[in-house]
């Protein structure tokens, strides 16, 4: 570099010992700007990794055989970020685009070995299998009842999702995760001291066959009374016999004021190297159990047709049976397209 700065000054006073000043800065300035970004450049601090963008939108149509109208909806819009900064330190960003720009998901992790990571920002609570799958991963159109209902961040409407830290630890037979949360949701602020806590195990006792339990206790985010206690305890299994897919869940959750538990059971079967997939689900949830005629059944049945590996075209047909009430159907259909 100091080599190609004394040719350009030999250069530039050469030029004006002829006269030419307009030569001068025709050929001097391009060159020393020329070497200046050069020298940019070379000092530039890169990640070790690109970053890495992906997408996907969702748009449905819905029919209701109630009095609610038949409606085409624009369901998720959602772009996302990672990047490797260091060999030990990643990060991801993910944003909604439906109504408004709004954050989902921002996390740090650590890797601190090849068996141990620390997360750090806002990201889904370690709870239920469900729960932690992407919702361009789903099997069915719509989560479980029992999982949007009672799984924690999911209850206070944030999708699963909290802002805390959490560590890690697998191995080839099991994975185990502790967290600290806020307990309030995503994008706000903690309104008590304590911290909202999280654990989930499962562990993998043959090939194909996966069993877990989860672990959730804290306080509701309620600002008048946050004293509120908040429990919930989950039992989860998944067995893969060749093209076959079986998993159930159960949940319990202990509030403040109520009992409430639901389970369910799924099955997923993959064709032409999962191309076409028929599912079937079974769920009983009850959000009450001091109440009488307080549960509900929920069957939902259907196919998936897997065009690309994040755009697929999904049918869905649910059938709601509440105690005591009238049972409602519903019909989905759902285009997905992403990379």
């Amino acid at each position: 570099m100091r080599l190609k700065l004394n040719q350009a000054d030999r250069i530039r006073k050469n030029l004006r010992r002829r006269g030419i000043p307009l030569l001068e800065v025709m050929i001097f300035l391009p060159l020393v700007t020329t070497l200046a970004f050069s020298q940019v450049k070379e000092n530039q601090v890169l990640a070790s990794h690109p970053v890495e963008f992906s997408a996907f939108a969702q748009i449905r149509y819905t029919s209701y055989s109630d009095s609610n109208p038949d409606t085409f909806s624009l369901r998720r819009v959602r772009l996302a970020f990672s990047a490797a900064v260091l060999s030990n330190l990643d990060f991801k960003v993910q944003l909604e685009q439906t109504k408004s720009i709004s954050l989902i998901e921002a996390y740090l992790n650590f890797n601190l070995s090849r068996w141990a990571q620390l997360r750090a920002g806002q990201f889904k609570i370690p709870f239920s299998y469900e729960n932690l799958r992407g919702s361009s991963e789903l099997d069915f159109i719509n989560r479980s009842t029992v999982v949007e209902t009672l799984c924690p961040g999911r209850d206070i409407g944030s999708q699963g999702r909290d802002i805390g830290a959490l560590v890690r630890i697998s191995a080839s037979f099991f994975e185990a995760a502790f967290g600290l949360f806020n307990g309030s949701g995503i994008n706000r602020l903690d309104n008590d001291d304590a911290k909202d806590k999280a654990f989930r195990l499962t562990i993998n006792l043959s090939r194909g066959m996966t069993v877990g339990g989860s672990w959730y206790e804290g306080k509701w985010p309620d600002n008048l009374n946050s004293s509120r206690q908040r429990r919930r305890q989950g039992l989860e299994a998944q067995w893969r016999p060749g093209s076959l897919l079986l998993s159930a869940e159960y949940i319990k959750a202990f509030d403040y004021d109520r009992e409430a538990r639901g389970w369910l059971i799924q099955a997923v079967f993959s064709w032409y190297q999962g191309k076409i997939q028929p599912v079937c689900r079974y769920e009983s949830v009850d959000l009450n159990r001091a109440l009488k005629n307080d549960e509900e059944e929920i069957i939902t049945y259907g196919l998936n047709f897997h065009l690309a590996p994040r755009t697929k075209i999904q049918l869905n047909h649910e059938v709601h049976r509440p105690k005591g009430g009238e049972k409602k159907n519903i019909f989905i259909v759902q285009w997905q397209i992403g990379f």
